[in-house]
C-alpha cells in the first residue's frame, strides 16, 4: 500500500470496492500505441499487453470530510482498462468507465477526468459463489456486457512476480485533460483473489473503445473486496505527444 498523508499525498474520497471480476486478455502491445498518448509507455508482461473487463460494486463513496449516507452513493460499474508507465511509476490507464449513478459519472467526469459513461446497470448473487452482471450503455454511444460467472476456494494475496500480482497491484491511475497529463492515487489493502469460471459472457464494450480482443479463452479471477482512499488529480506538468 502507498504512503498516504506527510507530504506524499491526501486522501479525498472514501469508498469500498466489492465483488471484483477480472477477465483479462493478452494482445500485442502495438495494438494499444495508437490509443494510449505519449509519453506513457505501454507495461507488457510476459511480452504482452494486457486488456480487462472489470465489473464490481461501489460502495459508500463520499469525500472523507462527510458521513457516510446508507445507499446513496452505492452502485455498479464496469470498466475497460490497460496498464501503462510512467518512468518508474506503475499504473491504470482507463479507456471507459460505465457506471449506473448520473451524478457519480458527472463527478468523475469533471473532477477526475475520466472517461466515464451512465450506464444502465444490474447485478445479482445468484448463489454464494455465483454473481451476474449486466451493463447498458445510454444515448448514442451504444455498448453493453453481460456476464454470469461462479468462484470456488478461499481468497489469496497474489505472488510477488506473478501476472496476476502485476495485473492487480496497482495503486495510481492516469488520464488526460486539455494536453496534459494527471495522475490520482489510490490506497488499499493488497488484493486476495480466487479462481472463477465464467459461465455466460459477451460484450461489446471493448470494440467501443477501439480494441478488439483476441477469440482465445481469457485468464478470469474474483476478489471480494475492501475500502479504498483516493486521491484528488495530481498534475505532472509534461506535454502530451500524439499516439501513433
Amino acid at each position: 500500500m502507498p504512503p498516504i498523508g506527510e507530504g506524499a499525498w491526501r486522501p479525498v474520497l472514501s469508498m469500498r470496492w466489492k465483488h471484483l471480476l477480472f477477465v483479462h486478455w493478452r494482445v500485442p502491445p502495438h495494438r494499444l500505441r495508437p490509443l494510449i498518448p505519449e509519453p506513457l509507455q505501454i507495461d507488457t508482461y510476459d511480452d504482452a499487453a494486457w486488456i480487462a473487463f472489470v465489473p464490481f460494486v461501489m460502495e459508500s463513496v463520499r469525500p472523507i470530510w462527510l458521513p457516510s449516507i446508507p445507499r446513496l452513493f452505492d452502485f455498479p460499474e464496469a470498466n475497460i482498462r490497460t496498464y501503462v508507465r510512467y518512468g518508474e511509476q506503475r499504473g491504470v490507464w482507463f479507456f471507459s468507465l460505465d457506471a449506473a449513478h448520473r451524478l457519480g459519472v458527472w463527478i468523475a467526469r469533471h473532477f477526475w477526468r475520466l472517461p466515464y459513461y451512465y450506464a444502465r446497470m444490474r447485478w445479482r448473487k445468484l448463489a454464494p459463489n455465483c454473481i451476474e452482471y449486466e451493463t447498458r450503455r445510454a444515448g448514442r454511444a451504444r455498448a453493453f456486457a453481460r456476464v454470469r460467472y461462479e468462484f470456488e476456494g478461499e481468497p489469496q494475496e497474489t505472488r510477488p512476480g506473478s501476472l496476476e500480482h502485476f495485473l492487480v497491484e496497482r495503486y495510481l491511475l492516469f488520464t488526460t485533460y486539455k494536453g496534459e497529463l494527471y495522475r490520482a492515487d489510490v490506497a488499499h489493502l493488497p488484493y486476495a483473489i480466487q479462481p472463477a469460471r465464467l459461465l455466460e459472457f459477451e460484450q461489446t464494450l471493448a470494440r467501443a473503445a477501439g480494441i478488439e480482443v483476441p477469440d482465445e479463452p481469457p485468464l478470469v479471477f474474483y476478489a471480494p473486496g475492501f475500502g479504498v482512499l483516493a486521491s484528488a488529480l495530481q498534475p505532472l506538468s509534461v506535454p502530451l505527444a500524439r499516439p501513433h
